[in-house]
């Protein structure tokens, strides 16, 4: 008698909570959108769009249109595709508080190299090797790209094993302080053989192909570190690293 009880007990109280949670679920579906919260991760000091871009996007350009809706009308995954349908927006999370806020929250995109391009528009590299158009709102402090010869690549530089190649060097450099703040330049040759313009230093740094690339930085680190203090910042015009287990100072 006692286990039917409880059992009558649990059953009425799992009713009673269903039904609480559905009418909480119906009373918030019917809040209408009270404010658009937009917040933009911060990356480096870059900011590649604003609240209001984000803003447009959301509402299709149409001036506070979700201001009009109820949450029930609102299709969360289509805002969050909306918001990442500009260039420079990585990823972006869309959801409302119990206030009835609707919160955006942006990551954006992060250039790690700009290819400058003479008989075209520039364009960014991204960290993943997406490839982003400049924007008039920033511009990005990274090393610039000359290239020498034409490649086919259409929305990531890793299509082509080429491409892979130059982003694990770009990455490489991105994620060490120290040549992330000393390499200014990268020409790369009609051969695919890259050439280093530092910011500091006067020397051209001939790397050749982009491989055995941690191999080459430690040569060039112990060319700063213990070659130019010794013999001098002016001696040399250039450094070759192209060379195993050579440096050749020219």
């Amino acid at each position: 008698m006692l286990k039917i009880k409880t059992i009558l007990f649990l059953s009425v109280a799992a009713v009673l909570l269903f039904g609480i949670i559905g009418f909480t679920t119906v009373k918030s579906g019917s809040k209408r959108v009270r404010d658009v919260q937009v917040n933009i991760l911060d990356q480096d000091g870059n900011y590649f769009t604003d609240k209001q871009e984000v803003l447009n996007l959301i509402n299709n350009n149409n001036t506070d249109y979700v201001l009009s809706l109820s949450l029930s009308q609102i299709d969360l995954k289509t805002l969050e595709m909306q918001v990442e349908s500009h260039p420079f927006i990585k990823q972006a999370e869309v959801y409302h508080d119990i206030k009835g806020n609707l919160i955006v929250k942006v990551e954006q995109a992060k250039p790690i190299a700009r290819i400058f391009n003479p008989k075209g528009p520039d364009q960014y590299i991204d960290e993943e090797g997406f490839l982003l158009p400049t924007s008039q709102k920033h511009t990005a402090r990274v090393p610039i790209i000359e290239i020498e010869r034409g490649f086919s690549w259409k929305e990531n530089i890793t299509e082509l094993e080429y491409g892979q190649k130059i982003l694990e060097l770009l990455q490489f450099v991105q994620q060490d302080e120290f040549w992330r703040a000393q390499i200014a330049q990268l020409v790369i040759d009609k051969k695919g053989e890259i050439t280093f313009l530092p910011q500091v230093s006067k020397q051209e740094v001939v790397f050749g192909m982009p491989e055995d690339i941690e191999s080459k930085f430690r040569k060039l680190k112990i060319f700063y570190k213990e070659i130019l203090p010794n013999k001098g910042w002016n001696t040399y015009t250039a450094v070759n690293l192209k060379f195993k287990n050579q440096i050749v100072c020219e």
